[in-house]
């Protein structure tokens, strides 16, 4: 994973210089989405190595458990994106 860098506003417009607790507490998140992103990866490679019949009821579970993984995968780049920013505080227009 690589270490957010502070930025001085010449290289990316509308970011201001973070201090290192600032830069630790979004490497934090960062790392907790990894680790979630990483078990639900695990979630759908259980789910799609499992057997079943095609046009089966299992069948259509399956994909309703892969369709919330992805949901779920979607949803935490989300919140680690909005967790990051709240920490960050970008400039309104960026």
């Amino acid at each position: 994973m690589n270490e957010a860098k502070p930025q001085d506003g010449s290289t990316v417009k509308g970011y201001r210089t973070l201090n290192d607790a600032e830069i630790d507490a979004m490497n934090r998140l960062k790392n907790i989405s990894k680790l979630f992103i990483k078990e639900l990866d695990l979630l759908v490679e259980c789910a799609s190595a499992e057997p079943v019949e095609r046009g089966s009821h299992r069948e259509l579970e399956r994909q309703q458990t892969l369709r919330w993984l992805a949901i779920a995968r979607t949803d935490m780049q989300t919140a680690c994106m909005a967790a990051c920013r709240a920490v960050a505080r970008p400039d309104a227009d960026s």
